[in-house]
């Protein structure tokens, strides 16, 4: 009889507790007590293309909004009277919730600097897109009391890709884009205006207005970009640099006279089965032994996937530029990378898979949706496996070139894992001199990979999850590798950049 009681008692508390709890149909989480506080992420999802004005019924009994200013109207770059504020819901497990609003008070917005913590009261605005932006106005300065000053500030980093996928996720957001590349009128063209740039994945826009303090600045080949994410009535996203600091420029001038070596170019890793899918998500690190300024020598990256599935079957007749299913092409036409350092090619911006680390920091010379978009210059079918990872031979290679046939040298290349068709009837994948392979075995000539001596490869298939890079130091003043072969190193769920990039065996260029 005791138990049974206990068991009652256990069901009654159970059932009651249930019952108190209400689920959120928009988000699938449960309410706790009611909040006098919104957060922007449900705000937003009040409004569904028409105006609303705000009560304390449609804001689920909230009034106000809590958050951190993240827009300054010192720099002339704002939109008129609009104060961005951004804040995050707390949903535990990760969950990125963090959104923007832009509010509407006029005049009163200037008064306020980023880092600003403030509380804003909500009832009686009414929430609607002007000109693309969503925002809430019919709200005065005596609606925004600030609570504090110098709060440190979250920034998103972004790429085109993301954005197109997602552009509400991060309107009035404050962002960061790296590797910005742009075409100007070197010495004549300012940034004041609407400028196209290519962050790798896509284009986007960059607004600096006739009103802006440092429009005059010069618009380099390649810049960081900081500012708050906000469409117009014709595009979705543009970047709004706040002040000059926002926006950094980071071109290399780079000395077109100087030849280009005999291995420009180098491999120093891949990622072959990220977590999740493949599509999309494959990537290969390169480093450069010498200043490069890929507009004005353009190169290309090549890879090979030799599964039996790979068509056209048999031998590669074409090389490299074979194409179809067996060679994927990317152009590397725009950007800068410094002597010694990192640069990347492949797919999204993130570390290992969906929904891992952003390392849009790094250098990244073209992120491309491969999965979706065919092979530059028609050469190669969108793939959801870019790289082999099904036991036949897999390969990379670089040229310093976009123009590849049969015979043209890469600046370097790589093979991993087993066969396939690979060499024969006087066809193959073209190699090059380095740690790995040689043209000339004594007077024998074998430009070929598994022709004569040019069987070894830097490792086995790759392993799930697992980075692989390669190390090996190349001397730039000899232009040749020096002592231990490149070999796969697996870093096994990589987290950070310095996972991939800050081993002590890391590939590094000397002399």
């Amino acid at each position: 009889m005791k138990d049974l009681i206990k068991y009652i008692v256990v069901f009654t508390v159970f059932a009651a507790l249930w019952s108190s709890c209400k689920p959120d149909d928009e988000i699938n989480v449960v309410k706790g007590s009611v909040s006098s506080y919104i957060a922007n992420l449900d705000l937003r999802r009040i409004h569904r293309g028409v105006d609303v004005t705000l009560t304390k019924e449609n804001l689920r009994e909230a009034s106000y909004l809590r958050g951190q200013v993240i827009s300054d109207q010192t720099g002339g770059n704002m939109p008129n009277g609009l104060l961005f504020v951004q804040n995050a819901k707390d949903f535990g497990g990760g969950i990125d919730s963090l959104r923007g609003i832009a509010i509407n008070i006029g005049a009163a917005a200037a008064n306020y600097i980023p880092g600003d913590s403030v509380h804003i009261n909500l009832e009686g605005g009414v929430l609607k897109r002007i000109s693309g932006i969503l925002q809430i106005t019919g709200l005065t300065a005596a609606n925004v009391e600030k609570k504090a000053s110098g709060v440190t500030l979250r920034t998103v980093q972004v790429s085109t890709s993301n954005l197109k996928l997602a552009p509400e996720r991060f309107e009035s957001c404050l962002a960061v884009i790296y590797n910005c590349n742009f075409e100007p009128n070197i010495g004549v063209e300012t940034i004041e205006g609407v400028k196209t740039f290519n962050e790798g994945s896509g284009d986007m826009q960059m607004n600096v207005s006739s009103n802006a303090s440092f429009k005059r600045e010069f618009l380099p080949y390649s810049a960081i970009i900081k500012g708050i994410v906000i469409p117009s009535a014709t595009v979705a996203s543009q970047i709004y640099p706040r002040v000059k600091s926002d926006f950094t420029p980071t071109s290399l001038t780079v000395d077109a006279s100087i030849p280009l070596g005999p291995n420009p170019v180098i491999i120093t890793g891949f990622f072959a089965d990220p977590t999740s899918t493949d599509a999309n998500f494959e990537y290969i690190q390169l480093m450069a032994t010498q200043d490069l300024d890929f507009r004005q020598k353009n190169f290309s990256l090549f890879t090979t996937n030799n599964a039996g599935a790979s068509t056209p079957t048999g031998f590669p007749v074409n090389g490299w530029a074979t194409g179809d299913l067996r060679t994927y092409k990317f152009n590397i036409t725009r950007g800068t990378v410094a002597k010694g350092t990192f640069f990347y090619v492949g797919g999204n911006k993130v570390i290992n898979g969906n929904g891992s680390t952003d390392i849009s920091n790094a250098n990244w010379a073209v992120s491309k949706q491969y999965a979706n978009i065919d092979g530059d210059n028609g050469i190669g079918t969108k793939t959801s496996n870019l790289l082999a990872n099904t036991g036949n031979a897999g390969g990379i290679a670089v040229f310093a070139t976009t123009n590849v046939d049969l015979n043209t040298v890469p600046s370097d290349v790589i093979f991993f894992a087993g066969g396939g068709s690979l060499f024969g009837n006087g066809v193959g994948y073209a190699i090059c001199d380095n740690d790995r392979y040689k043209r000339n075995n004594g007077a024998t000539f074998q430009p070929f990979y598994t022709q004569g001596t040019n069987t070894t490869k830097v490792g086995a298939n790759p392993g799930v999850n697992s980075f692989s890079y390669l190390g090996g130091v190349y001397d730039a003043t000899a232009k040749k590798w020096v002592g231990s072969l490149r070999v796969d190193k697996p870093i096994l769920t990589p987290k950070t950049l310095a996972d991939i990039e800050g081993k002590a065996d890391v590939t590094k260029v000397i002399n």
